[in-house]
C-alpha cells in the first residue's frame, strides 16, 4: 500500500482505494477499468494514480486487451 501525500487541491487526507478509471480518446469514451489502485483524496474525491499503473493501463488501451467489450449506441 503506497503512502500518499496530502491532497494538493484541498489539503485532505489521501489513502488508497481501488476504483473505477474512465478513460477518454478526445471526446469519445474509450474504456472504464475496474479495480485501479488510486489515491483518493477523503475530504473532496481528488484522484491520484502512480505513474507505473497509468503505464500499464496504457499498454492495456493500446494492445486491447480487454476482458470484457460493450457497445453503446
Amino acid at each position: 500500500m503506497k503512502i500518499y501525500d496530502d491532497c494538493t487541491y484541498c489539503g485532505g487526507r489521501v489513502t488508497e482505494k481501488r476504483v473505477q478509471k474512465i478513460c477518454w480518446w478526445g471526446d469519445k469514451l474509450s474504456a472504464i477499468i475496474d479495480n485501479v489502485p488510486a489515491g483518493v483524496c477523503n475530504q473532496c474525491g481528488e484522484k491520484y494514480y502512480q505513474v507505473r499503473v497509468l503505464k500499464h493501463i496504457e499498454n492495456i488501451l493500446k494492445r486491447n486487451k480487454f476482458k470484457r467489450t460493450a457497445r453503446i449506441p
